[in-house]
Protein backbone atom coordinates (compact mmCIF):
# COMPACT_ATOMS: atom_id res chain seq x y z
CA UNK A 1 0.00 0.00 0.00
CA UNK A 2 1.52 3.36 -0.97
CA UNK A 3 2.76 5.60 1.80
CA UNK A 4 4.68 8.83 1.95
CA UNK A 5 8.01 9.69 3.43
CA UNK A 6 9.31 13.06 4.53
CA UNK A 7 12.67 14.02 3.09
CA UNK A 8 15.40 13.73 4.14
CA UNK A 9 13.95 11.84 7.11
CA UNK A 10 12.84 8.25 6.67
CA UNK A 11 9.79 8.48 8.94
CA UNK A 12 6.55 8.29 6.94
CA UNK A 13 4.06 11.10 6.49
CA UNK A 14 1.00 8.89 6.51
CA UNK A 15 -0.56 9.67 3.12
CA UNK A 16 -2.16 6.33 2.41
CA UNK A 17 -3.52 6.20 -1.11
CA UNK A 18 -6.29 3.67 -0.88
CA UNK A 19 -5.29 1.31 -3.66
CA UNK A 20 -7.98 -1.00 -2.39
CA UNK A 21 -7.40 -4.53 -3.59
CA UNK A 22 -8.35 -7.76 -1.92
CA UNK A 23 -6.14 -8.30 1.10
CA UNK A 24 -5.13 -11.86 1.72
CA UNK A 25 -2.35 -10.71 4.03
CA UNK A 26 -1.66 -7.35 5.64
CA UNK A 27 -1.47 -5.40 2.38
CA UNK A 28 -4.37 -4.62 0.09
CA UNK A 29 -3.59 -6.65 -3.00
CA UNK A 30 -3.94 -10.20 -4.22
CA UNK A 31 -1.61 -9.53 -7.13
CA UNK A 32 1.17 -11.75 -5.83
CA UNK A 33 -0.91 -14.68 -4.64
CA UNK A 34 -1.36 -17.95 -6.49
CA UNK A 35 -5.12 -17.62 -6.08
CA UNK A 36 -5.00 -14.21 -7.75
CA UNK A 37 -2.99 -15.54 -10.67
CA UNK A 38 -5.57 -18.26 -11.21
CA UNK A 39 -8.40 -15.73 -11.03
CA UNK A 40 -6.67 -13.48 -13.57
CA UNK A 41 -5.95 -16.33 -15.94
CA UNK A 42 -9.50 -17.66 -15.76
CA UNK A 43 -11.31 -14.36 -16.01
CA UNK A 44 -9.11 -13.18 -18.85
CA UNK A 45 -10.31 -16.09 -20.95
CA UNK A 46 -14.03 -15.75 -20.23
CA UNK A 47 -16.31 -15.00 -23.21
CA UNK A 48 -16.60 -11.47 -24.54
CA UNK A 49 -18.43 -9.13 -22.14
CA UNK A 50 -22.04 -9.88 -21.23
CA UNK A 51 -24.06 -10.96 -18.23
CA UNK A 52 -22.64 -14.47 -18.32
CA UNK A 53 -19.06 -13.19 -18.53
CA UNK A 54 -19.27 -11.49 -15.15
CA UNK A 55 -21.22 -14.41 -13.67
CA UNK A 56 -18.63 -16.93 -14.82
CA UNK A 57 -15.79 -14.74 -13.63
CA UNK A 58 -17.48 -14.48 -10.27
CA UNK A 59 -17.70 -18.26 -9.96
CA UNK A 60 -13.96 -18.56 -10.59
CA UNK A 61 -13.15 -15.72 -8.19
CA UNK A 62 -15.28 -17.13 -5.37
CA UNK A 63 -13.78 -20.57 -5.83
CA UNK A 64 -10.19 -19.32 -5.80
CA UNK A 65 -10.39 -16.60 -3.13
CA UNK A 66 -13.27 -17.64 -0.89
CA UNK A 67 -14.62 -14.08 -0.87
CA UNK A 68 -17.82 -12.48 -2.13
CA UNK A 69 -16.47 -11.42 -5.55
CA UNK A 70 -19.64 -9.42 -6.04
CA UNK A 71 -20.42 -7.75 -9.34
CA UNK A 72 -21.49 -4.14 -9.67
CA UNK A 73 -24.79 -5.46 -11.03
CA UNK A 74 -25.38 -6.96 -7.58
CA UNK A 75 -24.42 -3.67 -5.95
CA UNK A 76 -26.77 -1.71 -8.22
CA UNK A 77 -29.59 -3.97 -7.04
CA UNK A 78 -28.45 -3.85 -3.41
CA UNK A 79 -28.50 -0.06 -3.23
CA UNK A 80 -31.54 0.43 -5.47
CA UNK A 81 -29.84 2.33 -8.29
CA UNK A 82 -30.91 -0.26 -10.87
CA UNK A 83 -34.58 0.45 -10.08
CA UNK A 84 -33.95 4.17 -10.29
CA UNK A 85 -32.21 3.72 -13.64
CA UNK A 86 -35.16 1.80 -15.03
CA UNK A 87 -37.25 4.89 -14.27
CA UNK A 88 -34.83 7.29 -15.97
CA UNK A 89 -32.78 8.41 -12.97
CA UNK A 90 -29.31 7.50 -14.23
CA UNK A 91 -27.12 10.58 -13.66
CA UNK A 92 -27.78 12.22 -17.04
CA UNK A 93 -26.77 15.87 -17.06
CA UNK A 94 -24.42 15.62 -14.08
CA UNK A 95 -20.62 15.60 -13.86
CA UNK A 96 -18.92 13.28 -11.39
CA UNK A 97 -15.17 13.33 -10.86
CA UNK A 98 -12.42 11.61 -8.93
CA UNK A 99 -8.90 12.81 -8.11
CA UNK A 100 -5.82 10.68 -7.55
CA UNK A 101 -2.17 10.27 -8.41
CA UNK A 102 -0.67 8.69 -11.54
CA UNK A 103 -3.78 6.93 -12.92
CA UNK A 104 -3.87 4.15 -15.52
CA UNK A 105 -3.05 4.24 -19.24
CA UNK A 106 -5.77 1.61 -19.73
CA UNK A 107 -8.45 3.52 -17.86
CA UNK A 108 -10.67 4.39 -20.82
CA UNK A 109 -10.45 0.94 -22.42
CA UNK A 110 -11.06 -0.83 -19.12
CA UNK A 111 -14.06 1.36 -18.40
CA UNK A 112 -15.57 0.62 -21.83
CA UNK A 113 -15.09 -3.13 -21.33
CA UNK A 114 -16.59 -2.93 -17.83
CA UNK A 115 -19.57 -0.97 -19.12
CA UNK A 116 -20.32 -3.44 -21.91
CA UNK A 117 -20.02 -6.39 -19.53
CA UNK A 118 -22.62 -4.89 -17.19
CA UNK A 119 -24.91 -3.77 -20.01
CA UNK A 120 -24.52 -0.10 -19.08
CA UNK A 121 -24.59 2.92 -21.41
CA UNK A 122 -21.26 3.76 -23.02
CA UNK A 123 -19.18 5.85 -20.60
CA UNK A 124 -18.24 9.47 -21.27
CA UNK A 125 -14.81 9.84 -19.71
CA UNK A 126 -12.35 12.72 -19.71
CA UNK A 127 -8.91 12.48 -18.12
CA UNK A 128 -7.49 15.81 -16.92
CA UNK A 129 -3.80 15.69 -16.09
CA UNK A 130 -2.25 17.92 -13.44
CA UNK A 131 1.48 18.42 -13.98
CA UNK A 132 4.04 17.80 -11.23
CA UNK A 133 4.98 20.89 -9.23
CA UNK A 134 7.93 23.15 -9.97
CA UNK A 135 8.12 22.18 -13.64
CA UNK A 136 9.23 18.62 -12.89
CA UNK A 137 8.76 16.01 -15.61
CA UNK A 138 6.05 13.43 -15.02
CA UNK A 139 7.36 9.91 -14.56
CA UNK A 140 6.14 7.58 -17.31
CA UNK A 141 3.79 4.81 -16.23
CA UNK A 142 5.62 1.62 -15.28
CA UNK A 143 3.37 -1.33 -14.49
CA UNK A 144 6.29 -3.11 -12.78
CA UNK A 145 6.40 -0.25 -10.27
CA UNK A 146 4.31 -1.33 -7.26
CA UNK A 147 3.26 2.21 -6.42
CA UNK A 148 2.11 3.02 -9.94
CA UNK A 149 0.30 -0.30 -10.29
CA UNK A 150 -1.58 0.35 -7.05
CA UNK A 151 -2.64 3.85 -8.08
CA UNK A 152 -3.72 2.56 -11.51
CA UNK A 153 -6.01 0.06 -9.80
CA UNK A 154 -7.33 2.83 -7.60
CA UNK A 155 -8.19 5.06 -10.56
CA UNK A 156 -9.93 2.16 -12.27
CA UNK A 157 -11.94 1.33 -9.15
CA UNK A 158 -13.02 4.95 -8.72
CA UNK A 159 -14.32 5.41 -12.24
CA UNK A 160 -15.99 2.00 -12.58
CA UNK A 161 -17.82 2.47 -9.27
CA UNK A 162 -19.00 5.97 -10.26
CA UNK A 163 -20.12 4.73 -13.67
CA UNK A 164 -21.96 1.74 -12.22
CA UNK A 165 -24.04 3.92 -9.92
CA UNK A 166 -24.62 6.83 -12.35
CA UNK A 167 -24.14 5.31 -15.82
CA UNK A 168 -25.15 8.38 -17.85
CA UNK A 169 -23.18 10.91 -15.84
CA UNK A 170 -20.19 12.62 -17.41
CA UNK A 171 -17.01 11.24 -15.83
CA UNK A 172 -13.79 13.15 -15.20
CA UNK A 173 -10.65 11.65 -13.72
CA UNK A 174 -8.19 14.23 -12.41
CA UNK A 175 -4.76 12.62 -12.64
CA UNK A 176 -2.04 14.17 -10.52
CA UNK A 177 1.26 13.30 -12.19
CA UNK A 178 4.34 12.82 -10.03
CA UNK A 179 8.02 13.03 -10.86
CA UNK A 180 8.81 9.70 -9.16
CA UNK A 181 7.13 6.76 -7.49
CA UNK A 182 9.39 4.26 -5.78
CA UNK A 183 9.02 0.58 -6.57
CA UNK A 184 8.07 -0.26 -3.00
CA UNK A 185 5.02 1.98 -3.16
CA UNK A 186 6.51 4.86 -1.16
CA UNK A 187 5.39 8.28 -2.33
CA UNK A 188 7.48 11.35 -1.60
CA UNK A 189 5.85 13.72 0.90
CA UNK A 190 5.62 16.31 -1.87
CA UNK A 191 2.83 14.17 -3.33
CA UNK A 192 0.63 15.42 -0.50
CA UNK A 193 1.20 19.01 -1.57
CA UNK A 194 0.60 18.07 -5.21
CA UNK A 195 -2.71 16.42 -4.34
CA UNK A 196 -3.77 19.41 -2.27
CA UNK A 197 -2.88 21.84 -5.08
CA UNK A 198 -4.86 19.80 -7.59
CA UNK A 199 -7.81 19.60 -5.19
CA UNK A 200 -7.81 23.39 -4.92
CA UNK A 201 -7.76 23.71 -8.71
CA UNK A 202 -10.59 21.24 -9.24
CA UNK A 203 -12.83 22.88 -6.65
CA UNK A 204 -12.24 26.46 -7.74
CA UNK A 205 -12.03 26.04 -11.53
CA UNK A 206 -13.54 22.78 -12.77
CA UNK A 207 -16.29 22.55 -10.12
CA UNK A 208 -17.86 19.14 -10.83
CA UNK A 209 -21.23 18.32 -9.33
CA UNK A 210 -19.66 15.51 -7.30
CA UNK A 211 -16.01 14.89 -6.43
CA UNK A 212 -14.93 11.54 -4.97
CA UNK A 213 -11.66 11.33 -3.03
CA UNK A 214 -9.95 8.06 -2.10
CA UNK A 215 -6.73 9.31 -0.53
CA UNK A 216 -6.32 9.75 3.21
CA UNK A 217 -3.84 11.70 5.31
CA UNK A 218 -3.73 10.89 9.01
CA UNK A 219 -4.38 13.83 11.31
CA UNK A 220 -1.97 12.38 13.86
CA UNK A 221 1.55 11.00 13.68
CA UNK A 222 4.72 12.12 11.93
CA UNK A 223 2.94 14.05 9.21
CA UNK A 224 0.47 15.82 11.50
CA UNK A 225 2.02 19.25 11.00
CA UNK A 226 1.82 19.11 7.22
CA UNK A 227 -1.68 17.63 7.24
CA UNK A 228 -2.88 20.35 9.61
CA UNK A 229 -1.44 23.00 7.30
CA UNK A 230 -3.14 21.49 4.25
CA UNK A 231 -6.44 21.08 6.09
CA UNK A 232 -6.41 24.71 7.29
CA UNK A 233 -5.60 26.00 3.83
CA UNK A 234 -8.29 23.98 2.09
CA UNK A 235 -11.09 24.32 4.63
CA UNK A 236 -12.42 27.58 3.13
CA UNK A 237 -11.99 26.13 -0.37
CA UNK A 238 -14.05 23.06 0.51
CA UNK A 239 -16.68 25.18 2.22
CA UNK A 240 -16.87 27.52 -0.75
CA UNK A 241 -17.18 24.63 -3.18
CA UNK A 242 -20.05 23.19 -1.13
CA UNK A 243 -21.84 26.54 -1.21
CA UNK A 244 -21.32 26.69 -4.97
CA UNK A 245 -22.83 23.24 -5.43
CA UNK A 246 -20.04 20.64 -5.42
CA UNK A 247 -20.62 17.63 -3.19
CA UNK A 248 -17.34 16.12 -1.98
CA UNK A 249 -17.31 12.54 -0.67
CA UNK A 250 -14.16 10.98 0.77
CA UNK A 251 -13.00 7.58 1.98
CA UNK A 252 -12.55 7.37 5.76
CA UNK A 253 -9.60 4.96 5.43
CA UNK A 254 -8.90 1.24 5.83
CA UNK A 255 -6.89 1.17 9.07
CA UNK A 256 -9.79 1.26 11.50
CA UNK A 257 -9.63 3.72 14.38
CA UNK A 258 -5.88 4.24 13.83
CA UNK A 259 -5.06 5.60 10.34
CA UNK A 260 -1.48 4.82 9.52
CA UNK A 261 -1.32 1.81 11.87
CA UNK A 262 0.67 -0.19 9.31
CA UNK A 263 3.26 2.55 9.02
CA UNK A 264 3.47 2.87 12.83
CA UNK A 265 4.09 -0.85 13.12
CA UNK A 266 6.79 -0.61 10.46
CA UNK A 267 8.57 1.96 12.65
CA UNK A 268 7.99 0.00 15.86
CA UNK A 269 5.70 2.76 17.14
CA UNK A 270 2.39 2.38 18.91
CA UNK A 271 -0.68 3.17 16.76
CA UNK A 272 -2.67 6.20 17.86
CA UNK A 273 -6.42 6.57 17.59
CA UNK A 274 -7.51 9.27 15.19
CA UNK A 275 -9.12 10.00 11.84
CA UNK A 276 -7.93 11.05 8.42
CA UNK A 277 -8.27 14.15 6.29
CA UNK A 278 -9.92 15.12 3.90
CA UNK A 279 -12.79 12.92 5.17
CA UNK A 280 -12.67 14.81 8.48
CA UNK A 281 -13.35 18.20 6.91
CA UNK A 282 -16.84 19.39 7.94
CA UNK A 283 -17.77 20.18 4.31
CA UNK A 284 -16.94 16.64 3.17
CA UNK A 285 -19.13 13.54 3.49
CA UNK A 286 -16.94 10.88 5.12
CA UNK A 287 -17.71 7.37 3.86
CA UNK A 288 -16.96 4.33 6.00
CA UNK A 289 -17.18 0.65 5.15
CA UNK A 290 -19.62 -2.23 5.65
CA UNK A 291 -19.63 -5.98 5.14
CA UNK A 292 -22.58 -7.07 2.99
CA UNK A 293 -23.70 -10.66 2.42
CA UNK A 294 -25.60 -11.08 -0.85
CA UNK A 295 -27.21 -13.76 -2.96
CA UNK A 296 -26.64 -13.94 -6.71
CA UNK A 297 -29.44 -11.45 -7.34
CA UNK A 298 -27.94 -8.84 -5.01
CA UNK A 299 -30.44 -9.41 -2.18
CA UNK A 300 -29.21 -9.31 1.41
CA UNK A 301 -28.80 -12.67 3.09
CA UNK A 302 -27.89 -11.01 6.39
CA UNK A 303 -27.90 -7.55 7.91
CA UNK A 304 -25.00 -5.27 7.02
CA UNK A 305 -22.28 -5.00 9.65
CA UNK A 306 -19.24 -2.79 10.10
CA UNK A 307 -16.43 -4.09 7.90
CA UNK A 308 -13.64 -5.70 9.91
CA UNK A 309 -11.63 -8.59 8.44
CA UNK A 310 -8.22 -9.50 7.03
CA UNK A 311 -8.40 -6.52 4.70
CA UNK A 312 -8.73 -3.95 7.46
CA UNK A 313 -11.56 -1.91 8.95
CA UNK A 314 -13.10 1.49 8.19
CA UNK A 315 -11.69 4.69 9.58
CA UNK A 316 -13.77 6.26 12.31
CA UNK A 317 -13.39 8.46 15.36
CA UNK A 318 -13.18 12.15 16.19
CA UNK A 319 -11.09 14.84 14.55
CA UNK A 320 -8.35 16.84 16.23
CA UNK A 321 -8.48 19.41 13.42
CA UNK A 322 -12.19 20.18 13.19
CA UNK A 323 -14.76 21.04 15.83
CA UNK A 324 -18.21 19.50 15.77
CA UNK A 325 -20.20 21.01 12.88
CA UNK A 326 -23.74 22.16 13.53
CA UNK A 327 -25.28 19.25 11.63
CA UNK A 328 -23.79 16.87 14.23
CA UNK A 329 -25.27 18.70 17.21
CA UNK A 330 -27.88 15.97 17.45
CA UNK A 331 -25.17 13.34 17.98
CA UNK A 332 -23.01 15.37 20.37
CA UNK A 333 -23.31 12.63 22.95
CA UNK A 334 -21.21 10.48 20.59
CA UNK A 335 -18.83 13.00 19.04
CA UNK A 336 -18.36 15.42 21.91
CA UNK A 337 -16.99 18.77 20.78
CA UNK A 338 -15.19 17.36 17.72
CA UNK A 339 -16.16 16.42 14.15
CA UNK A 340 -17.19 12.75 14.05
CA UNK A 341 -16.24 10.38 11.21
CA UNK A 342 -17.76 8.66 9.23
CA UNK A 343 -21.12 10.08 8.13
CA UNK A 344 -22.42 7.00 6.26
CA UNK A 345 -21.00 3.64 5.17
CA UNK A 346 -21.21 1.39 2.10
CA UNK A 347 -19.70 -1.96 1.10
CA UNK A 348 -15.92 -2.18 1.51
CA UNK A 349 -14.90 -5.55 2.99
CA UNK A 350 -12.37 -8.11 1.82
CA UNK A 351 -14.71 -10.99 2.62
CA UNK A 352 -17.36 -9.26 0.52
CA UNK A 353 -15.02 -8.17 -2.27
CA UNK A 354 -16.24 -6.54 -5.50
CA UNK A 355 -14.85 -7.28 -8.96
CA UNK A 356 -13.34 -4.56 -11.15
CA UNK A 357 -12.14 -5.00 -14.74
CA UNK A 358 -8.44 -4.10 -14.82
CA UNK A 359 -5.68 -4.53 -17.40
CA UNK A 360 -2.19 -5.54 -16.32
CA UNK A 361 0.68 -6.96 -18.40
CA UNK A 362 -1.45 -6.72 -21.52
CA UNK A 363 -4.34 -8.77 -20.15
CA UNK A 364 -7.64 -7.65 -18.71
CA UNK A 365 -9.27 -9.54 -15.86
CA UNK A 366 -11.93 -9.26 -13.18
CA UNK A 367 -10.00 -8.37 -10.02
CA UNK A 368 -11.60 -8.54 -6.53
CA UNK A 369 -11.18 -5.27 -4.62
CA UNK A 370 -12.06 -3.74 -1.27
CA UNK A 371 -11.84 -0.63 0.85
CA UNK A 372 -13.55 2.63 1.63
CA UNK A 373 -12.15 3.82 -1.71
CA UNK A 374 -14.88 1.58 -3.17
CA UNK A 375 -17.51 2.91 -0.77
CA UNK A 376 -16.82 6.60 -1.50
CA UNK A 377 -17.40 6.56 -5.29
CA UNK A 378 -20.46 4.32 -4.81
CA UNK A 379 -21.98 7.10 -2.73
CA UNK A 380 -20.72 9.70 -5.19
CA UNK A 381 -22.66 8.02 -7.99
CA UNK A 382 -25.80 7.90 -5.85
CA UNK A 383 -25.49 11.63 -5.16
CA UNK A 384 -25.33 12.22 -8.92
CA UNK A 385 -28.74 10.55 -9.23
CA UNK A 386 -30.14 12.90 -6.60
CA UNK A 387 -28.66 15.93 -8.38
CA UNK A 388 -30.28 14.79 -11.63
CA UNK A 389 -33.63 14.31 -9.89
CA UNK A 390 -33.36 17.73 -8.24
CA UNK A 391 -32.35 19.45 -11.45
CA UNK A 392 -29.42 21.16 -9.74
CA UNK A 393 -26.19 20.44 -7.89
CA UNK A 394 -26.64 19.59 -4.20
CA UNK A 395 -23.49 20.97 -2.56
CA UNK A 396 -23.06 20.18 1.12
CA UNK A 397 -24.72 16.81 1.72
CA UNK A 398 -24.30 16.30 5.45
CA UNK A 399 -26.97 18.70 6.77
CA UNK A 400 -29.60 16.83 4.74
CA UNK A 401 -28.25 13.38 5.70
CA UNK A 402 -28.41 14.12 9.42
CA UNK A 403 -31.81 15.80 9.10
CA UNK A 404 -33.43 13.07 6.99
CA UNK A 405 -32.07 10.00 8.80
CA UNK A 406 -34.12 6.84 8.43
CA UNK A 407 -37.01 8.68 6.80
CA UNK A 408 -34.67 9.60 3.98
CA UNK A 409 -33.31 6.15 3.19
CA UNK A 410 -30.55 5.78 5.79
CA UNK A 411 -30.43 2.27 7.29
CA UNK A 412 -28.98 1.90 10.76
CA UNK A 413 -26.07 -0.50 11.33
CA UNK A 414 -25.99 -1.90 14.83
CA UNK A 415 -23.27 -4.55 14.86
CA UNK A 416 -19.51 -4.70 14.32
CA UNK A 417 -16.57 -2.48 15.22
CA UNK A 418 -13.51 -0.86 13.65
CA UNK A 419 -10.91 -2.05 16.16
CA UNK A 420 -7.67 -3.26 14.60
CA UNK A 421 -4.75 -5.11 16.13
CA UNK A 422 -3.21 -2.99 18.86
CA UNK A 423 -5.87 -0.28 18.67
CA UNK A 424 -9.12 0.09 20.54
CA UNK A 425 -11.86 1.01 18.10
CA UNK A 426 -15.52 1.93 18.23
CA UNK A 427 -18.59 -0.31 18.19
CA UNK A 428 -21.72 0.14 16.14
CA UNK A 429 -24.98 0.62 17.99
CA UNK A 430 -28.40 2.14 17.59
CA UNK A 431 -28.28 5.51 15.90
CA UNK A 432 -25.09 7.38 15.03
CA UNK A 433 -21.76 5.79 15.99
CA UNK A 434 -18.08 6.24 15.16
CA UNK A 435 -17.84 2.86 13.43
CA UNK A 436 -20.59 3.24 10.79
CA UNK A 437 -21.82 6.82 11.10
CA UNK A 438 -25.55 7.16 10.47
CA UNK A 439 -25.54 3.75 8.77
CA UNK A 440 -25.81 2.69 5.15
CA UNK A 441 -28.11 3.94 2.40
CA UNK A 442 -31.09 2.89 0.29
CA UNK A 443 -30.81 4.97 -2.88
CA UNK A 444 -34.41 4.30 -3.91
CA UNK A 445 -35.50 6.37 -0.88
CA UNK A 446 -32.43 8.55 -0.37
CA UNK A 447 -32.29 9.97 -3.90
CA UNK A 448 -35.81 11.49 -3.94
CA UNK A 449 -35.40 12.65 -0.34
CA UNK A 450 -32.14 14.45 -1.12
CA UNK A 451 -33.58 15.90 -4.30
CA UNK A 452 -36.53 17.34 -2.40
CA UNK A 453 -34.65 18.36 0.73
CA UNK A 454 -31.43 19.97 -0.53
CA UNK A 455 -31.51 23.70 -1.42
CA UNK A 456 -30.82 24.84 -4.95
CA UNK A 457 -27.17 25.65 -5.58
CA UNK A 458 -26.35 28.18 -8.29
CA UNK A 459 -23.42 27.17 -10.48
Amino acid sequence: MPRTTSRPRSAPLVLVLLASLLALTGCQTVAGSEAARRVRAASATTPEPGATATAEAREVCVRETGTGCYTFTQLRRLYGTERLGDRGTDGAGTTVAALGVVGSPHLAADLRHFSRALGLPAPRLEVVRHAPPHGAKAAPYDEDNAGMLATAREATLDMEALHAMAPRARLVYHQVDLPRVDADGVLDARAADALAAALRTVLTRQRPDILSLSFVMSERGDGAEQVARLARGLRPVLAGAARAGTTVVAASGDDGASPGAAQAAHLGAEPVRGVAWPASDPSVTAVGGTRVTLDAAGRRRAADTVWNDKGGAPGGGTSVLARRPRYQDGVRDVTGARRGVPDVSLTASADGSTMVWFTHAGRGAWVPMLGTSLAAPLLGGIVALAAQRAGHALGALNPALYRLGRAGGVRDITSGDNATEGTRGYRAGRGYDLASGLGTVDAARLVPALAAGTPHRAR
